[in-house]
């Protein structure tokens, strides 16, 4: 897997505090892509929205690619930070099959976790354009997987697995993937579309009331929706909440024999 150039550090007559001078970069880079994508965005603009010479942007990072990749590692750094606990958790109370309602929780949790984090984070904020842009398949490949494969497929693996346990299927399934991948959905307000949101609701601020009722409603929804995959899986209520794939539910049984099987 890719990684950002590791830092060069200064040496006697080189480039003076040089973990300040290459944070400056990265943060002025990811302004920068996230405004105008990965080619629309010279090393020289880079540098002198950071201001540093353009050698300065090669003397750390060799190019740009290697710059976008140091972009990518920033924000593996501080989602992690700031979600590495909540993960864990999650991921302890799957070891330990914990019973259904933990398991709600502690996927709640991360939902919420992550709303607060890309909502109410200005760090986050600075992200959003560059993110969208990535997703949409811009910049080098590399980059994305630097993300995909160290949080978001981790956090990915937890929230599947939990949902894979409320359906009583495989967690690679297909039903299960799509289900877990719609349920997610919901921070896409929080991620893209915070000035639709606070536009619509006619917000100027989000103070802490504000986020609480965010936050509040991922979580409700959330657990309403796992708990309707519980029913699925156990055959109650199969009439108002049918499986995607329209066979019988899976039965209490059947959970168990999975659950006997791992």
């Amino acid at each position: 897997m890719a990684r950002a150039a590791k830092h060069r550090h200064a040496i006697e007559g080189g480039y003076a505090r040089g973990e300040e001078t290459r944070a400056r970069i990265v943060t002025a880079a990811l302004r920068m892509f996230g405004e105008r994508g990965f080619d629309g965005a010279s090393t020289r603009d880079i540098a002198t929205s950071a201001g540093v010479n353009a050698p300065a942007l090669q003397y750390y990072f060799d190019n740009k690619e290697g710059v976008y990749l140091a972009c990518a590692e920033h924000i593996v750094k501080r989602v992690w930070e700031r979600m590495s606990e909540v993960v864990v958790r999650a991921e302890r109370a799957i070891e330990e099959d914990a019973p259904d309602e933990r398991l709600i929780e502690a996927y709640c949790d991360i939902q919420e976790h992550l709303a607060r984090f890309m909502f109410n984070s200005p760090e986050a904020s600075d992200w959003r354009l560059f993110m969208a842009r990535m997703q949409a398949g811009e910049g080098p490949a590399a980059a994305f997987q630097v993300i995909y494969q160290r949080i978001n497929g981790r956090m990915s693996k937890v929230l599947t697995t939990v949902v894979s346990r409320m359906l009583g299927r495989a967690p690679n399934d297909e039903e299960t993937l799509v289900r877990t991948m719609m349920l997610s959905g919901q921070l896409h307000v929080f991620h893209v579309a915070r000035r639709t949101l606070l536009t619509k609701l006619n917000w100027d601020t989000l103070d802490d009331r504000r986020l609480n009722l965010l936050t509040r409603v991922v979580r409700e929804h959330a657990g309403v929706l796992l708990r309707s995959m519980m029913k699925i899986r156990d055959g109650a209520g199969a009439d108002s909440v049918r499986p995607l794939h329209g066979k019988r539910p899976a039965s209490r049984m059947r959970k168990k024999t999975a659950a006997g099987s791992r």
